[in-house]
């Protein structure tokens, strides 16, 4: 009876397995990015694959695991590997049966994979071929530029910084040698939310530039006593966060309303993420003024002479981490002293043990991790003064309230921030 059984089996299996490839069939062509954006292997086989397969699924879950692991084992579930079995036969029973592998490739791929990895996982069919990846991701450029070009139609933003890629571990000896880096300009275009378009007007901004006058200081820069409430406020939050953050004991008031930091400008719905479409990288050098015209000559292409092309409609905004990176090497270059000067941040960096800080402009993730820590450490310093305790834990035990919290927080700042 087995070899009739087997016959029998056999048979419905092959049957089965037209149905998966059936369901597993795409073309690269075929693959966009919001097919990427709604990709779910387990979902689909468990609606589409499934109820049409189960003597394979049966067959697959009794090689999976065994009958004490399918009760009790709560923990680890056999479907997922069960279900890239099936799309490797099916990738092997058909090479449009993409729908598995070509993700999956791509997910290998932008984490760093290896062509002979790619390749080698091609050849047991879990991945496409190296070359059919280079295709999928040309394509996908494409549709990513189409989405971006109509978005660019309307109300958007358009962010662009510098790229440098290694092109080579070895440096030729040769006067025609190739760089060692490439560098380039990488831009990306936001979808504006809650834009208006009637505050866009042209016209208006450049009737306010022409006429505008020199800034004054007390008018034009030093901030309102609104303003200066609103800054303090702000700090006062970001005093007591260092303490909840550092200090287990204190688990709790971080959900406190007086704690949390005041809204000046709403911010979207909770969930709410920028829309971003980004562009294909250039081989301009944007660390320029003719870099960055040619950038947007590039990105925004356009041939005629108008307010676009003298670069007039540009509403220029810098960038937060280079506001940053400019503003701790100033503290750096101001406040840097002795390592013999207690309070430096030469004493600091030694105290702390860090090096490869002494330059003019160190590296600024290091920099920036440094000077936090530093600021920590000093904050908290603060509090172990004005709490008026032994410690911080005794303090915490306590149970102070938020006001009295805040009113800690404003004798910090006057006596230890200013």
């Amino acid at each position: 009876m087995q070899p009739h059984a087997i016959t029998s089996v056999t048979k419905t299996v092959y049957d089965e397995m037209d149905h998966v490839k059936a369901a597993l069939r795409i073309t690269l062509d075929s693959i966009t990015p919001d097919f990427l954006t709604s990709w779910d292997m387990n979902s689909l086989m468990s609606t589409t694959v499934d109820p049409d397969t189960p003597i394979l699924c049966q067959i697959l879950d009794a090689a999976a695991q065994t009958e004490r692991g399918a009760k009790e084992n709560k923990i680890k579930d056999g479907s997922t590997a069960c279900h890239a079995i099936m799309t490797q036969l099916a990738k092997q029973r058909s090479n449009q049966s993409n729908y598995f592998c070509a993700p999956f490739t791509l997910c290998l791929w932008t984490n760093g994979a290896s062509r002979q990895t790619i390749e080698a996982l091609h050849r047991c069919g879990l991945c496409i071929s190296f070359p059919s990846l280079f295709k999928l991701i040309s394509n996908l450029a494409t549709h990513c530029l189409k989405r971006a070009s109509q978005i660019a139609q309307g109300l958007h933003i358009m962010c662009y910084d510098n790229i440098n890629i290694s092109t080579s571990n070895f440096v030729e000896q040769r006067s025609d040698a190739p760089a060692k880096v490439q560098s380039g300009t990488f831009a990306v275009v936001y979808e504006v939310c809650s834009g208006n378009l009637g505050q866009m007007c042209l016209t208006p901004m450049l009737q306010r530039a022409q006429q505008a006058t020199d800034l004054h200081f007390n008018a034009d820069i030093r901030p309102n006593c609104e303003q200066r409430q609103n800054f303090r406020s702000q700090l006062r939050i970001h005093v007591i966060d260092i303490l909840l953050e550092n200090c287990p004991s204190f688990a709790g008031y971080e959900r406190t309303p007086l704690l949390q930091h005041k809204q000046r400008r709403k911010l979207p719905a909770a969930g709410h993420r920028t829309k971003q479409y980004p562009l294909r990288t250039s081989t301009i050098d944007e660390s320029s003024i003719t870099g960055n015209i040619a950038v947007i000559h590039d990105v925004l292409r356009t041939k005629d002479v108008n307010t676009f092309t003298k670069l007039q409609n540009l509403q220029l905004g810098f960038g937060l981490f280079h506001l940053v990176m400019n503003f701790i090497w100033a503290l750096l270059h101001v406040h840097r002293g002795s390592i013999n000067q207690t309070g430096s941040l030469s004493y600091f960096f030694a105290l702390l043990d860090r090096t490869r800080l002494g330059c003019e402009h160190p590296d600024y993730h290091t920099l920036l991790a440094t000077l936090l820590q530093i600021l920590r450490g000093i904050i908290l310093n603060a509090w172990t003064v004005e709490c008026q305790y032994e410690s911080l834990a005794q303090f915490a035990k306590s149970n102070p309230s938020p006001d009295e919290l805040l009113l800690v927080a404003d004798h910090i700042l006057g006596n230890h921030a200013t």
